[in-house]
């Protein structure tokens, strides 16, 4: 009897776990994990912009989306990357404000949060946003006069097409911007450079060539 038991104990199993199975793969199955290299590359060179404008006795703040509720493998591999290369540096990490979003809208940090970061954060420090520049409205960015901390933001897809990035330059909300390209390159990256270049630009300037190849968005684009 007991033999008896067991044996439909194990074959209820077996038909639960078949039928879970089944269920799994015509759902699609597991997502595929992005190719961590590009995103390693962002993260890099999100930090070797950032390390270039910090002053001495200055700190890094980070902006990032929090990841903790929604899973974001993107995400999290541009910050490892990019600790890791302040880590080289022996750059201090001063604060990071993670921010909850909905996974299926835009990342794209709270205007007023940002403004008040800006504002508060010493000109010596460097704010590095993974969530793309400040969307200041044109008050907002006339508030905070001359004195701002250098700002890297990370702008992927197309978000250079929906904003002015050069407003942004032009400004002082933006320092460099690491931003990816509308088509990737034919290339086979041998390291983090090429796999960088296949991808994305870096832009440190208003009027960089590469925000000039993305067209102009639409007037007043820049506004929330």
């Amino acid at each position: 009897m007991r033999d008896s038991k067991a044996v439909n104990v194990i074959a209820g199993l077996v038909v639960l776990g078949a039928s879970a199975a089944i269920l799994f793969s015509l759902r699609g199955g597991f997502p595929p994990r992005p190719n961590p290299k590009p995103h390693q590359a962002a993260g890099w060179m999100m930090a070797r912009l950032a390390l270039g404008l910090l002053k001495p006795g200055g700190q890094i703040v980070i902006i990032s989306r929090d990841t903790a509720a929604f899973k974001n493998p993107a995400t999290e591999i541009q910050l490892a990357a990019f600790k890791k290369a302040l880590r080289k540096s022996h750059a201090v990490i001063g604060s990071i404000r993670a921010i909850q979003v909905d996974p299926l809208k835009p990342a794209e940090a709270p205007p007023g949060d940002f403004f008040e970061l800006i504002r508060q954060t010493p000109g010596e420090n460097v704010i590095v946003s993974f969530m793309g520049p400040p969307l200041l409205t044109e008050a907002q960015a006339g508030q905070l006069g001359a004195a701002k901390p250098g700002i890297v933001a990370f702008c992927s897809g197309g978000l250079p097409d929906q904003l002015d990035l050069r407003w942004f330059f032009e400004r002082g909300l933006l320092q460099a911007a690491v931003v990816s390209r509308p088509n990737p390159l034919a290339s086979q990256p041998k390291d983090l450079q090429g796999w960088f270049d296949r991808f994305f630009v870096a832009v440190t300037t208003a009027d960089d060539p590469n925000l000039a190849a993305r067209g102009s968005p639409q007037a007043n684009s820049h506004t929330p």
